[in-house]
Protein backbone atom coordinates (compact mmCIF):
# COMPACT_ATOMS: atom_id res chain seq x y z
CA UNK A 1 0.00 0.00 0.00
CA UNK A 2 2.86 2.31 0.94
CA UNK A 3 4.44 1.40 -2.42
CA UNK A 4 1.27 2.46 -4.18
CA UNK A 5 1.22 5.72 -2.22
CA UNK A 6 4.84 6.43 -3.03
CA UNK A 7 4.31 5.67 -6.74
CA UNK A 8 0.67 6.72 -7.18
CA UNK A 9 1.29 8.32 -10.53
CA UNK A 10 2.99 5.19 -11.84
CA UNK A 11 0.19 2.84 -10.77
CA UNK A 12 -2.47 5.25 -11.97
CA UNK A 13 -0.85 5.25 -15.40
CA UNK A 14 -0.68 1.44 -15.32
CA UNK A 15 -4.41 1.25 -14.46
CA UNK A 16 -5.36 3.67 -17.20
CA UNK A 17 -3.29 1.74 -19.74
CA UNK A 18 -4.85 -1.54 -18.63
CA UNK A 19 -8.39 -0.15 -18.98
CA UNK A 20 -7.49 1.31 -22.36
CA UNK A 21 -6.05 -2.03 -23.45
CA UNK A 22 -9.19 -3.92 -22.43
CA UNK A 23 -11.41 -1.34 -24.13
CA UNK A 24 -9.26 -1.57 -27.23
CA UNK A 25 -9.51 -5.34 -27.26
CA UNK A 26 -13.30 -5.15 -26.91
CA UNK A 27 -13.63 -2.62 -29.72
CA UNK A 28 -11.24 -4.66 -31.88
CA UNK A 29 -13.37 -7.77 -31.43
CA UNK A 30 -16.56 -5.83 -32.21
CA UNK A 31 -14.93 -4.24 -35.27
CA UNK A 32 -13.74 -7.64 -36.46
CA UNK A 33 -17.23 -9.10 -36.11
CA UNK A 34 -18.75 -6.12 -37.92
CA UNK A 35 -16.12 -6.36 -40.65
CA UNK A 36 -16.90 -10.05 -41.12
CA UNK A 37 -20.61 -9.28 -41.37
CA UNK A 38 -20.03 -6.45 -43.84
CA UNK A 39 -17.70 -8.66 -45.86
CA UNK A 40 -20.32 -11.38 -46.15
CA UNK A 41 -22.93 -8.80 -47.16
CA UNK A 42 -20.55 -7.41 -49.78
CA UNK A 43 -19.85 -10.86 -51.20
CA UNK A 44 -23.56 -11.62 -51.38
CA UNK A 45 -24.29 -8.31 -53.11
CA UNK A 46 -21.44 -8.87 -55.55
CA UNK A 47 -22.76 -12.33 -56.44
CA UNK A 48 -26.26 -10.93 -57.00
CA UNK A 49 -24.85 -8.18 -59.20
CA UNK A 50 -22.91 -10.67 -61.30
CA UNK A 51 -26.01 -12.86 -61.62
CA UNK A 52 -28.09 -9.87 -62.74
CA UNK A 53 -25.47 -8.83 -65.26
CA UNK A 54 -25.44 -12.33 -66.75
CA UNK A 55 -29.27 -12.61 -66.82
CA UNK A 56 -29.94 -9.11 -68.15
CA UNK A 57 -27.37 -7.43 -70.42
CA UNK A 58 -26.29 -4.05 -69.26
CA UNK A 59 -27.97 -1.11 -71.07
CA UNK A 60 -24.96 -0.11 -73.16
CA UNK A 61 -25.42 1.32 -76.66
CA UNK A 62 -24.77 -2.03 -78.37
CA UNK A 63 -27.42 -3.81 -76.31
CA UNK A 64 -29.97 -1.03 -76.82
CA UNK A 65 -29.44 -1.17 -80.60
CA UNK A 66 -29.76 -4.97 -80.60
CA UNK A 67 -32.96 -4.72 -78.56
CA UNK A 68 -34.45 -2.17 -80.98
CA UNK A 69 -33.61 -4.44 -83.93
CA UNK A 70 -35.31 -7.39 -82.22
CA UNK A 71 -38.43 -5.32 -81.61
CA UNK A 72 -38.43 -4.21 -85.26
CA UNK A 73 -38.12 -7.81 -86.50
CA UNK A 74 -40.93 -8.94 -84.19
CA UNK A 75 -43.14 -6.08 -85.42
CA UNK A 76 -42.49 -7.06 -89.04
CA UNK A 77 -43.28 -10.70 -88.22
CA UNK A 78 -46.50 -9.67 -86.48
CA UNK A 79 -47.52 -7.62 -89.50
CA UNK A 80 -46.75 -10.55 -91.79
CA UNK A 81 -48.90 -12.88 -89.67
CA UNK A 82 -51.68 -10.31 -89.67
CA UNK A 83 -51.64 -10.01 -93.48
CA UNK A 84 -51.65 -13.81 -93.80
CA UNK A 85 -54.67 -14.16 -91.54
CA UNK A 86 -56.53 -11.30 -93.22
CA UNK A 87 -56.18 -12.83 -96.69
CA UNK A 88 -59.33 -13.89 -98.47
CA UNK A 89 -62.88 -12.64 -98.50
CA UNK A 90 -64.54 -11.47 -95.32
CA UNK A 91 -67.86 -12.98 -94.29
CA UNK A 92 -70.86 -10.85 -95.12
CA UNK A 93 -73.33 -9.98 -92.39
CA UNK A 94 -76.81 -8.49 -92.39
CA UNK A 95 -78.88 -7.33 -89.42
CA UNK A 96 -82.18 -7.71 -91.30
CA UNK A 97 -83.85 -10.57 -89.39
CA UNK A 98 -86.30 -11.46 -92.15
CA UNK A 99 -83.58 -11.50 -94.78
CA UNK A 100 -81.26 -13.61 -92.60
CA UNK A 101 -84.00 -16.19 -91.84
CA UNK A 102 -84.88 -16.44 -95.53
CA UNK A 103 -81.20 -16.78 -96.42
CA UNK A 104 -80.78 -19.71 -94.03
CA UNK A 105 -83.82 -21.47 -95.46
CA UNK A 106 -82.46 -20.98 -98.98
CA UNK A 107 -79.07 -22.28 -97.83
CA UNK A 108 -80.65 -25.48 -96.41
CA UNK A 109 -82.75 -26.02 -99.52
CA UNK A 110 -79.78 -25.35 -101.81
CA UNK A 111 -77.48 -27.97 -100.33
CA UNK A 112 -80.26 -30.51 -99.82
CA UNK A 113 -80.90 -30.35 -103.55
CA UNK A 114 -77.20 -30.35 -104.43
CA UNK A 115 -76.65 -33.45 -102.27
CA UNK A 116 -79.37 -35.36 -104.12
CA UNK A 117 -78.25 -34.26 -107.59
CA UNK A 118 -74.49 -34.37 -106.98
CA UNK A 119 -72.36 -35.75 -109.77
CA UNK A 120 -68.74 -36.86 -109.80
CA UNK A 121 -66.47 -37.37 -112.76
CA UNK A 122 -67.99 -40.85 -113.15
CA UNK A 123 -71.59 -39.66 -113.31
CA UNK A 124 -74.42 -39.26 -110.77
CA UNK A 125 -73.10 -39.65 -107.22
CA UNK A 126 -75.64 -38.45 -104.62
CA UNK A 127 -74.16 -37.42 -101.27
CA UNK A 128 -75.81 -39.18 -98.35
CA UNK A 129 -77.24 -36.89 -95.66
CA UNK A 130 -79.42 -37.63 -92.59
CA UNK A 131 -83.17 -37.22 -92.93
CA UNK A 132 -84.33 -33.59 -92.52
CA UNK A 133 -80.72 -32.46 -92.42
CA UNK A 134 -80.32 -28.70 -91.91
CA UNK A 135 -76.56 -28.33 -92.54
CA UNK A 136 -75.80 -26.75 -89.18
CA UNK A 137 -79.05 -24.86 -88.55
CA UNK A 138 -81.20 -27.53 -86.92
CA UNK A 139 -83.45 -25.09 -85.13
CA UNK A 140 -84.59 -23.65 -88.45
CA UNK A 141 -86.14 -26.99 -89.39
CA UNK A 142 -89.03 -26.10 -87.09
CA UNK A 143 -89.24 -22.33 -87.35
CA UNK A 144 -87.53 -19.35 -88.92
CA UNK A 145 -87.58 -17.04 -85.92
CA UNK A 146 -84.40 -15.08 -85.32
CA UNK A 147 -83.31 -13.24 -82.16
CA UNK A 148 -84.02 -9.57 -81.58
CA UNK A 149 -80.37 -8.69 -80.89
CA UNK A 150 -78.82 -7.31 -84.12
CA UNK A 151 -75.46 -8.77 -83.10
CA UNK A 152 -76.91 -12.27 -82.97
CA UNK A 153 -78.65 -11.76 -86.30
CA UNK A 154 -75.34 -10.65 -87.86
CA UNK A 155 -73.55 -13.66 -86.39
CA UNK A 156 -76.16 -16.06 -87.82
CA UNK A 157 -75.70 -14.48 -91.24
CA UNK A 158 -71.91 -14.76 -90.96
CA UNK A 159 -72.16 -18.41 -90.01
CA UNK A 160 -74.49 -19.11 -92.92
CA UNK A 161 -72.10 -17.35 -95.33
CA UNK A 162 -69.02 -19.23 -94.03
CA UNK A 163 -70.79 -22.61 -94.03
CA UNK A 164 -71.99 -21.97 -97.59
CA UNK A 165 -68.34 -21.68 -98.59
CA UNK A 166 -67.19 -24.70 -96.54
CA UNK A 167 -69.92 -27.05 -97.78
CA UNK A 168 -69.37 -25.96 -101.39
CA UNK A 169 -65.67 -26.78 -101.05
CA UNK A 170 -66.50 -30.12 -99.44
CA UNK A 171 -68.99 -31.08 -102.16
CA UNK A 172 -66.30 -30.38 -104.76
CA UNK A 173 -64.24 -33.25 -103.29
CA UNK A 174 -67.12 -35.77 -103.73
CA UNK A 175 -67.65 -37.11 -100.18
CA UNK A 176 -69.69 -40.27 -99.65
CA UNK A 177 -71.93 -38.57 -97.10
CA UNK A 178 -72.31 -35.70 -94.63
CA UNK A 179 -72.69 -36.97 -91.07
CA UNK A 180 -73.02 -33.76 -89.02
CA UNK A 181 -72.40 -30.03 -89.18
CA UNK A 182 -72.11 -27.98 -86.02
CA UNK A 183 -71.37 -24.36 -85.20
CA UNK A 184 -70.74 -22.28 -82.13
CA UNK A 185 -73.66 -20.37 -80.63
CA UNK A 186 -74.63 -17.12 -82.33
CA UNK A 187 -75.71 -15.43 -79.12
CA UNK A 188 -73.63 -12.56 -77.82
CA UNK A 189 -74.97 -12.48 -74.25
CA UNK A 190 -74.51 -14.76 -71.24
CA UNK A 191 -78.19 -15.76 -71.30
CA UNK A 192 -78.49 -19.51 -71.98
CA UNK A 193 -82.23 -19.44 -72.71
CA UNK A 194 -81.73 -18.58 -76.38
CA UNK A 195 -80.32 -21.91 -77.60
CA UNK A 196 -82.30 -23.97 -75.08
CA UNK A 197 -85.56 -22.40 -76.24
CA UNK A 198 -85.00 -23.29 -79.86
CA UNK A 199 -83.42 -26.67 -79.13
CA UNK A 200 -80.63 -26.24 -81.65
CA UNK A 201 -78.73 -29.54 -81.46
CA UNK A 202 -76.15 -28.34 -83.97
CA UNK A 203 -74.53 -26.04 -81.40
CA UNK A 204 -71.11 -27.05 -80.01
CA UNK A 205 -68.43 -25.42 -77.87
CA UNK A 206 -64.83 -25.52 -79.04
CA UNK A 207 -62.29 -26.42 -76.34
CA UNK A 208 -60.10 -23.68 -74.90
CA UNK A 209 -57.02 -25.80 -75.68
CA UNK A 210 -58.05 -26.04 -79.35
CA UNK A 211 -59.24 -22.55 -80.25
CA UNK A 212 -56.87 -19.94 -81.68
CA UNK A 213 -58.91 -17.11 -80.17
CA UNK A 214 -56.85 -14.44 -78.37
CA UNK A 215 -58.83 -12.01 -76.23
CA UNK A 216 -58.58 -8.50 -77.63
CA UNK A 217 -56.55 -9.58 -80.67
CA UNK A 218 -58.18 -12.47 -82.57
CA UNK A 219 -61.85 -13.46 -82.68
CA UNK A 220 -62.92 -16.77 -84.18
CA UNK A 221 -66.11 -18.45 -85.37
CA UNK A 222 -65.85 -22.20 -84.83
CA UNK A 223 -67.41 -25.04 -86.85
CA UNK A 224 -67.31 -28.83 -86.73
CA UNK A 225 -67.91 -30.82 -89.91
CA UNK A 226 -68.19 -34.62 -90.01
CA UNK A 227 -68.30 -36.51 -93.30
CA UNK A 228 -67.48 -39.91 -94.76
CA UNK A 229 -65.36 -40.65 -97.77
CA UNK A 230 -61.99 -41.85 -98.95
CA UNK A 231 -58.66 -40.36 -97.91
CA UNK A 232 -58.54 -38.44 -101.19
CA UNK A 233 -61.72 -36.65 -100.14
CA UNK A 234 -60.07 -35.37 -96.96
CA UNK A 235 -56.87 -34.49 -98.78
CA UNK A 236 -58.76 -32.59 -101.47
CA UNK A 237 -60.84 -30.68 -98.92
CA UNK A 238 -57.74 -29.64 -96.95
CA UNK A 239 -55.96 -28.55 -100.15
CA UNK A 240 -58.91 -26.39 -101.15
CA UNK A 241 -58.99 -24.76 -97.71
CA UNK A 242 -55.23 -24.18 -97.90
CA UNK A 243 -55.80 -21.89 -100.88
CA UNK A 244 -57.07 -19.42 -98.27
CA UNK A 245 -59.98 -18.00 -100.22
CA UNK A 246 -61.38 -17.42 -96.73
CA UNK A 247 -59.38 -16.89 -93.50
CA UNK A 248 -60.19 -20.38 -92.19
CA UNK A 249 -57.79 -22.62 -90.27
CA UNK A 250 -58.11 -26.31 -89.39
CA UNK A 251 -57.72 -26.80 -85.63
CA UNK A 252 -58.14 -30.58 -85.34
CA UNK A 253 -58.85 -33.69 -87.42
CA UNK A 254 -60.29 -36.97 -86.12
CA UNK A 255 -60.43 -40.06 -88.31
CA UNK A 256 -62.33 -43.30 -87.68
CA UNK A 257 -63.03 -46.26 -89.93
CA UNK A 258 -66.31 -48.19 -89.73
CA UNK A 259 -65.78 -51.91 -89.25
CA UNK A 260 -66.56 -54.03 -92.30
CA UNK A 261 -68.51 -57.05 -90.96
CA UNK A 262 -68.57 -60.54 -92.43
CA UNK A 263 -72.35 -60.34 -92.74
CA UNK A 264 -72.13 -57.21 -94.88
CA UNK A 265 -69.58 -58.76 -97.23
CA UNK A 266 -71.61 -61.94 -97.55
CA UNK A 267 -74.75 -59.99 -98.37
CA UNK A 268 -72.89 -58.31 -101.22
CA UNK A 269 -72.22 -61.70 -102.90
CA UNK A 270 -74.45 -63.50 -105.36
CA UNK A 271 -74.81 -66.54 -103.04
CA UNK A 272 -78.29 -67.32 -101.71
CA UNK A 273 -77.49 -67.40 -97.99
CA UNK A 274 -80.86 -68.87 -97.03
CA UNK A 275 -80.22 -71.97 -99.14
CA UNK A 276 -76.92 -72.72 -97.39
CA UNK A 277 -76.65 -75.17 -94.54
CA UNK A 278 -75.08 -74.06 -91.29
CA UNK A 279 -71.89 -75.93 -92.14
CA UNK A 280 -71.67 -74.29 -95.59
CA UNK A 281 -72.35 -70.88 -94.11
CA UNK A 282 -69.63 -71.33 -91.50
CA UNK A 283 -67.23 -72.47 -94.21
CA UNK A 284 -68.03 -69.41 -96.32
CA UNK A 285 -67.47 -67.14 -93.30
CA UNK A 286 -64.09 -68.74 -92.67
CA UNK A 287 -63.12 -68.16 -96.31
CA UNK A 288 -64.14 -64.50 -95.99
CA UNK A 289 -62.04 -64.13 -92.86
CA UNK A 290 -59.00 -65.58 -94.61
CA UNK A 291 -59.47 -63.48 -97.71
CA UNK A 292 -61.60 -60.42 -96.83
CA UNK A 293 -62.96 -58.36 -99.67
CA UNK A 294 -63.18 -54.62 -99.00
CA UNK A 295 -64.68 -52.88 -102.00
CA UNK A 296 -64.64 -49.37 -100.50
CA UNK A 297 -62.00 -48.04 -98.12
CA UNK A 298 -64.20 -45.43 -96.45
CA UNK A 299 -63.49 -43.45 -93.28
CA UNK A 300 -65.36 -40.97 -91.14
CA UNK A 301 -63.65 -37.59 -90.73
CA UNK A 302 -64.42 -34.88 -88.19
CA UNK A 303 -62.78 -31.50 -88.69
CA UNK A 304 -62.81 -28.57 -86.26
CA UNK A 305 -62.44 -25.33 -88.19
CA UNK A 306 -62.20 -21.68 -87.23
CA UNK A 307 -62.89 -18.54 -89.19
CA UNK A 308 -60.31 -15.90 -88.16
CA UNK A 309 -61.11 -12.25 -87.51
CA UNK A 310 -58.35 -9.84 -86.47
CA UNK A 311 -59.67 -7.33 -83.92
CA UNK A 312 -56.32 -5.89 -82.73
CA UNK A 313 -56.18 -2.28 -84.01
CA UNK A 314 -53.28 -1.66 -86.35
CA UNK A 315 -52.39 1.56 -84.53
CA UNK A 316 -52.07 -0.37 -81.28
CA UNK A 317 -49.82 -3.05 -82.74
CA UNK A 318 -47.60 -0.39 -84.33
CA UNK A 319 -47.30 1.55 -81.09
CA UNK A 320 -46.39 -1.63 -79.19
CA UNK A 321 -43.79 -2.42 -81.82
CA UNK A 322 -42.03 0.92 -81.29
CA UNK A 323 -41.80 0.65 -77.50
Amino acid sequence: MELFKKHILFFSGISICTIALIAGLVFSVLAALDLSKKSKSFDRTERNLKRMLVASPSPVDENVIASDLNVLKLSEKLESIRKELERGLEAEASIDGVRVAAGIQQYISKFTTLAKTHESEYGPSPIEIPEDFAFGFDRFKLESKVPDDPREIAMLDKQRDILDFLISELFATHPKGILAIKRQTAKQSDDNDFDDYYGDSSIFNIGSSVTSKVEGAIDTIAFEISFSGKTNTLRGFLNRLAEFERPIVVRSINVSRPNETIKRRLNETDVDLESLTSEELEKLKEEEKRDPIVTENLSDFTLTLEYIEIVLPKTQSQEEGTI
